[in-house]
Order: C-alpha cells, then sequence, then structure tokens
C-alpha cells in the first residue's frame, strides 16, 4: 500500500489552538435518553454529554492506573481505530492508532475494537472481514498503548460471522464473549462465550451461550455490544438490541444478569433501560465502567442534526441502580451541545496530521508533503477520487481548500462517503466544476471557466450534513458564489458518517493523475 502515516504518539485536542478553536453548538437537550426504572431518591442527576469530538462508533473502554483509554470503530478507513486517553472522562487527547496499516489477514469492515488490561500489557480484540469475505474477531497487544500494536491474527473463527468482542476476567478466568449468528438463515442471533487462555491469544473449551435475541421482542434486530460489569454478588450485562445502523436504525439497550459467566443470565423484564429522544438517536455499544463510587457508560449515539449523514459519536452517563430489585437504570438529563473544534491544516509539517482518514476499500492514494504543499495522487486512473478526508464535528460548517490551477485531473474540495457517492467543487484545466456521484454515476452539474490565475480558493457552505452551496476566489477575498447547490442524499451511509476533504479524480485521457493543494480548513 502506498499510503503511509507517520503518527504523532501524543496529539491532544487540547493543544491543538494554533490550527484550531474548541467551541460548543448551543443546542439546547433538554429531554433525557428514557429511563426504564423510577428515581430512587432525589438528587442532582449526571449530565449526559458528549465527551468526544467526531465520529467513533461503538466505543471501548479501560482503566489503567487512574488514566482512561477508549477507542472504536474504524469501518472502511484507515489508519485503523483511534485511541484516546482521559483522566476525568470528560476531556479526551488523542494517543494514536491501534494499526497504521491494516493486518494482512483483513479486507475491511474495522469495527468494534475492544481494550482490555492485564499484567503490564494491552490486548485489542477486533472485529474485521477476512480478505474472503468473512468477518472473524482477531487480537493484538502491546506493552506501550503509545506505540501500536502487534497482530496476533484470528482468535475467533465462527461460521459465517463472529463480531463484537468483550473480555471479562472472573477470579482467575478470562472470559470472552461474542456475537454469532447474525448472517446465519433461519438460526437466531446469540451472544456466546468461551473461557480465554492465560495469555489471552487463544480459546480455550467448549462455547456457551450466554444470550439468545428474541424476535417478537425490542430486540428483533439482534443483539450484539456487550459490556459486563459486577455489582452487589451479580454480573450485569449491558447489550444493544435491533438495527444499529443507518437512517433506519432504532438501536437501544437492554440488560441481562447471572451469578458467574456461564449463567444462566436472566434477562430484564423492563428492557430496554436506554432509547433514542429527539435530541440522540439509536444509542447502544458501550462500555460501562467504575470510577469511584460511581459507575459510567461510555456509548455512541447519532446526533439528530444531521442524521445520519455525520455518524455516530461517543456519549458518557452515568449508570444508577434500582435499590429495591437491584437492576441499572439511566437517568441522565441531556443540556450540553457538540463538541466542535475548527481545524486547519497548511501542510507545513513532514508528516500529515493523524486526523486525516482514507478508504481501505480502494488503495488509490498517495500522496507527498513539499514547500508547504500536498501533492496528491489517483492511482486509480481516474476509476475512483483518490480521496484523503476529516469526519466532521457537526453537521453545520464551512469548508476550504486552495488548489493550483492547471493539467487535466480534477482537483476537489469533496464530501465522500464511499467510493461510488461523493460530491464536491474542482478545477479541471481552466474549468471550475460541480460534480456529483451517486451509485457510481457520474453527473456534471455545472462548470464555468476561470480567468487566468495559479490558483482558486474553493469554498463549500455545510447545512444538516446534506446542502451544500460552492463558491470560488481568486485572490481568497473576492468571492463568486456559483449557481447550482447540491443536495447530498448521496452521503448517508449505513455503517459510517461522511468525510469531507481533499481528492484528485484522474484523467485517463491524458494520464494526468496529480493534484497540488496548499490548504485545507473547516470552521463551525
Amino acid at each position: 500500500m502506498k499510503l503511509t502515516f507517520l503518527l504523532f504518539k501524543s496529539f491532544s485536542f487540547s493543544n491543538f489552538q494554533k490550527m484550531t478553536k474548541t467551541a460548543f453548538l448551543t443546542l439546547c437537550f433538554s429531554a433525557a435518553l428514557l429511563a426504564c426504572s423510577p428515581i430512587q431518591e432525589e438528587k442532582t442527576p449526571f449530565v449526559q454529554q458528549q465527551v468526544i469530538p467526531g465520529e467513533l462508533p461503538d466505543p471501548s473502554m479501560i482503566e489503567v492506573d487512574g488514566v482512561f483509554y477508549a477507542t472504536g470503530s474504524s469501518n472502511d478507513w484507515g489508519p485503523f481505530y483511534p485511541i484516546y486517553q482521559s483522566k476525568d472522562l470528560k476531556n479526551w487527547d488523542f494517543v494514536d492508532y491501534v494499526f497504521r496499516e491494516k493486518p494482512n489477514w483483513t479486507l475491511n469492515s474495522f469495527w468494534a475494537p475492544e481494550l482490555f488490561y492485564k499484567d503490564g500489557k494491552f490486548y485489542c480484540y477486533y472485529t474485521a472481514r477476512r480478505t474472503d469475505g468473512v468477518s472473524c474477531i482477531g487480537v493484538a497487544s502491546t506493552d506501550d498503548i503509545s506505540k501500536g500494536f502487534e497482530d496476533h491474527g484470528v482468535i475467533i473463527e465462527w461460521g459465517e460471522e463472529a463480531i463484537d468482542a468483550f473480555v471479562y476476567q472472573e477470579g482467575e478466568d478470562l472470559y470472552i464473549t461474542w456475537k454469532a449468528y447474525g448472517l446465519t438463515e433461519g438460526k437466531p442471533i446469540q451472544l456466546l462465550g468461551s473461557k480465554l487462555s492465560k495469555d489471552g491469544l487463544s480459546l480455550e473449551g467448549e462455547a456457551f451461550e450466554v444470550v439468545t435475541a428474541e424476535a417478537e421482542s425490542w430486540e428483533r434486530g439482534g443483539i450484539e455490544g456487550q459490556t459486563i460489569l459486577e455489582h452487589d454478588g451479580y454480573l450485569y450485562m449491558l447489550y444493544s438490541g435491533n438495527a444499529c445502523c443507518g437512517a433506519n436504525c432504532d438501536y437501544q439497550v437492554g440488560v441481562a444478569r447471572a451469578k458467574t459467566m456461564e449463567g444462566p443470565w436472566e434477562k430484564y423484564d423492563g428492557n430496554p433501560i436506554l432509547v433514542g429522544n429527539e435530541n440522540w438517536k439509536c444509542p447502544g455499544h458501550g462500555t460501562a465502567l467504575q470510577k469511584g463510587e460511581d459507575w459510567y457508560y461510555l456509548y455512541h449515539a447519532y446526533p439528530s442534526t444531521g442524521f445520519p449523514n455525520i455518524g455516530r459519536t461517543v456519549l458518557l452517563s452515568q449508570i444508577e441502580w434500582d435499590k429495591n430489585k437491584g437492576w441499572p437504570y439511566f437517568n441522565a438529563e441531556s443540556d450540553r451541545g457538540l463538541i466542535v473544534q475548527d481545524f486547519r491544516d497548511d501542510f507545513d509539517g513532514n508528516e500529515l496530521n493523524p486526523k486525516w482518514r482514507f478508504d481501505v476499500g480502494i488503495e488509490n492514494v498517495s500522496y507527498e508533503l513539499s514547500k508547504r504543499k500536498l501533492e496528491l495522487k489517483d492511482d486509480s486512473n481516474g476509476q475512483y477520487p483518490a480521496f484523503l478526508g476529516i469526519s466532521p464535528d457537526a453537521a453545520n460548517g464551512t469548508f476550504e481548500t486552495i488548489v493550483e490551477i492547471g493539467g487535466d485531473a480534477l482537483k476537489s474540495l469533496t464530501f465522500y462517503v464511499t467510493r461510488d457517492n461523493n460530491l464536491g467543487i474542482g478545477a479541471q484545466g481552466d474549468s471550475l466544476i460541480i460534480w456529483k456521484q451517486s451509485g457510481g454515476n457520474w453527473e456534471e452539474l455545472e462548470k464555468i471557466e476561470l480567468e487566468p490565475s495559479e490558483k482558486v480558493y474553493l469554498n463549500a457552505q455545510m447545512k444538516e450534513g446534506k446542502e451544500f452551496v460552492f463558491s470560488y476566489s481568486l485572490d481568497g477575498n473576492s468571492w463568486t458564489d456559483l449557481a447550482t447547490n447540491v443536495i447530498g442524499d448521496n452521503l448517508a451511509w449505513w455503517s459510517w458518517g461522511m468525510k469531507a476533504g481533499i481528492s484528485v479524480k484522474a484523467d485517463s485521457a491524458t494520464d494526468n493523475q496529480m493534484g497540488s493543494f496548499e490548504a485545507f480548513q473547516i470552521k463551525y
């Protein structure tokens, strides 16, 4: 793979001020994520809030020596599984990625990484689609979480699919649980479990059933995304059910309990205990941890503004406990909006900023940083745009880049969800083009001739994650609006959110594959 990322070891959102600023959208969240158990006593409720900006589905979290570490799904975007750290669960700094390049056995669908720590070693149990198209669970480890992980390959292969691992230590025994039979026709989806070897790298003994999805209940879309905690003599398993993702999602969280890992597990008759509302949609798939005397749940949900185009972000809620029945519940009021950070990259370093992501499905991107410019190359000869992108923090924003004019490749400010579904404004030769690709069908929506110039400034105003207004400037001061506004109805995808960035689409007739960009910025 030609694309190589040299990653910072201590990239911090809080230290990002010279090229970003922190702002809070004053969206007023007044409704609670619904609780299905009564409040036991009057007290000031913990405020449910977003804690990590941008897209990060399926978050996993561990605590090691007073430091919390979190990661989440990358889907089909590399580098793979970003890692964050925090000391208070609310302020998180970027650390590194689990993998800078994908493991040899993997193809795509990099889902649900699960962190675990034991005897000085960090483990990551992750889901990925194997090169034969079957999703399996792999395992990797490291002694230093800031320096990347060593892959140990597949640990669970289970029929048509094994996804969503969670590891729990009961006494001296390690157990791993996972989702099975999600693609097996005529068989109900189950959460299965097995003992792990002491080194955490292989299964031991026979697999056992944990719980089975009930097709005639709120679990009808399946169950997954489990996390296990111990409280007052019981093991409690929070798990997610129904459709996880996309415009038709209906994700919710339920709970079951048992005395031991091997059960039997009893589901709570008040399930689900966490559902969406008008502000946050389809909450679920997270990790529960104790901090002091309190329990917290780190999980994902879609912001309703820009749904589903912007993707799922990370929320934190406090877990309450019913004093009479012992079951957990949520009583979290929401009064904060989205965390957003302006972003600017002048391409003035030797390494690409680690926030940039690439589509692992096509591997058509190569680049070079030189003289405060990013030279981007399309290695697919125009079949797909060669794209580098950033996950937007919010559905409304202003995006700009500076493109050198000349050459027959199309060099664009681009909004991209898959190789076949994207749109943008770009320079090709002495022309400026607004374009849109839906389901692989390419449309040229507007084309104008540019006055002679060495470069052009491109601007896009995004509203609700799907409405785009474009303009351009030849000097960066005087702007001309384009007549064509574009609706991004092609930017909704079931598994991940859209990205904003830059692209080059090679001209197959002249074999021109290169584009030069001087800067890229996002303002909210």
